[in-house]
């Protein structure tokens, strides 16, 4: 089979696209042939060397944590050939093949009709966003949500399910064309956060300030999270591209004490290891709400043999939503 391979850290030259075995099966794991599969930060960083200490794998590696596709052996589970599944996994599950190994209970299902790229631009996406409004912050309907880098995978996902659940939705990106796909996904605000988009968050709530804001950039983003929250209001800081910061946490949060703030750090595979049937719940609730057509990812798509380019893109922040890899197994 075909396979993306990286066998030196480096830059997106270092993803060799070769052919490699097919994977073999252990028990409790079914094959399958991959129709999406999504690139993430984390593959970049893998990419690069730049994993914490203990979190780098062994090198060669084939990179991708998530995607869809379709059984083609069930290896004695209760699976069947043709089933459509999707799948949210960790660091080795080499996504980026033209097949796959993967624990048959870490499997969702999908509806024959549920189309596969939309399901595999989702997994760890959609279960950020969910996982954070609904099992995290648990979102009341009418409140204000402040959403870092809007028109990102978890940022698109966040606008059109905060929307659901009938929350006024605040976006930040720092390019015009991105705060124009913020308002095109649905945010009744997008900001550009370039510029004094504090202010423009106080004018916007009346001066009450924000209830809900989901941040993955953090630094030290939040003073200004802090100055714009309402009173017994969530944060949430599910990333780090900002870096740790300068400032002093519980130093600021003190500045806003009468604010009773709650600050939250999400990190989806404390749940994924500690509460698989979380997790597992969650994504039923979001493959419902695709088949339903409530929800519709943003994504685009490159072949395989293309994932330099796709890490380029990502890297120089041309992706809009979700940016897929298609293998075309034979």
């Amino acid at each position: 089979m075909k396979a993306v391979v990286l066998a030196q850290t480096g830059g997106s030259d270092k993803l060799e696209y070769k052919d490699i075995p097919k994977p073999e099966l252990k028990a409790g794991q079914v094959l399958i042939q991959m129709r999406a599969a999504p690139i993430n930060f984390i593959d970049t960083m893998i990419r690069e060397g730049k994993m914490p200490p203990g979190m780098m794998p062994d090198l060669p590696f084939i990179p991708g944590v998530e995607g869809s596709g379709i059984v083609v052996d069930s290896n004695d589970s209760d699976l069947k050939v043709g089933q459509k599944v999707a799948f949210l996994g960790s660091i080795g599950d080499s996504t980026y093949a033209e097949y796959v190994a993967v624990d048959a209970d870490k499997l969702f299902l999908l509806s024959d009709s549920t189309d596969l790229l939309k399901a595999g631009a989702m997994p760890v996406t959609y279960f950020t966003a969910y996982h954070m409004l609904h099992n995290v912050v648990r979102a009341e309907e009418d409140k204000f949500a402040l959403i870092y880098a809007g028109s990102g995978g978890v940022g698109t996902a966040l606008i059109q399910l905060a929307k659901l659940a009938g929350l006024k939705v605040i976006t930040l990106d720092r390019r015009d064309e991105k705060v124009e796909q913020s308002k095109n996904v649905g945010a009744d605000y997008a900001l550009n956060s370039t510029e004094n988009w504090v202010e423009q968050v106080k004018a916007i709530t009346d001066g009450q300030g924000v209830n809900y804001i989901f941040n993955p950039v953090a630094g030290d983003t939040i003073v200004q999270d802090l100055e714009v929250l309402a009173t017994l209001g969530h944060v949430v800081i599910f990333g780090l591209l900002a870096g740790i910061g300068e400032t002093n946490l519980q130093a600021e949060a003190v500045k806003h004490f009468t604010k009773a703030p709650t600050i939250t750090y999400s990190e989806i595979y404390a749940t994924f290891f500690s509460n698989f049937p979380l997790v597992k719940k969650s994504m039923e609730e979001i493959y419902s709400l695709l088949d339903q057509g409530k929800i519709d990812p943003v994504f685009s798509q490159l072949p395989l043999n293309q994932a330099s380019e796709a890490h380029d893109r990502l890297e120089d922040g041309k992706v809009l939503g979700k940016l897929l890899l298609t293998p075309e197994a034979k």
